[in-house]
């Protein structure tokens, strides 16, 4: 499953361009302004697409532009309890606070992250795909938790 923007969601579809240039092109047409945000899921197995679009506690998503996005995943633990991180690309992480601002739906939202945290389409899109295929980002991104309980 897919969600665009926050709102539009709908099957992943492969009827146009494969379901891995699909991920890549829809997230290469992010510009932060009309596109800004994208969500991918797997639907419960056995669920009826047309009649209800199932959301689900685990999920990828990225929000900004396709010259910067910030990408966290959510997953739920043995016991049903969410945890939720930033992806970052292979680094040594930061001793220091975030420093990157990256914007979206015209500068209504923001969130700062480290200059690892950063993302392109292009770099986004290789992280989408592995989690399309695998339910999990590749194994050399970095994960920092997010504090849910705000």
């Amino acid at each position: 499953m897919r969600q665009s923007n926050g709102f539009s969601r709908g099957p992943l579809v492969d009827s146009i361009r494969p379901y891995q240039d699909q991920l890549r092109f829809s997230l290469g047409r992010m510009n932060g302004t009309t596109s800004w945000a994208y969500s991918l899921w797997r639907a419960p197995e056995g669920s009826d697409l047309s009649d209800d679009i199932p959301l689900s506690e685990s999920y990828l998503q990225c929000a900004g532009s396709a010259e910067a996005l910030t990408i966290e995943l959510r997953q739920l633990d043995e016991d049903g309890v969410p945890h939720q991180w930033v992806v970052g690309k292979p680094a040594e992480v930061p001793s220091g606070p975030p420093t990157e601002v990256i914007q979206w739906d015209d500068g209504k939202h923001r969130t700062t992250v480290h200059p690892h945290e950063v993302f392109t389409a292009a770099e986004a899109g290789d992280v989408f795909v592995a989690y399309f295929l695998t339910d999990a980002v590749p194994a050399q991104c970095t994960l920092r938790a997010l504090d849910l309980r705000h």
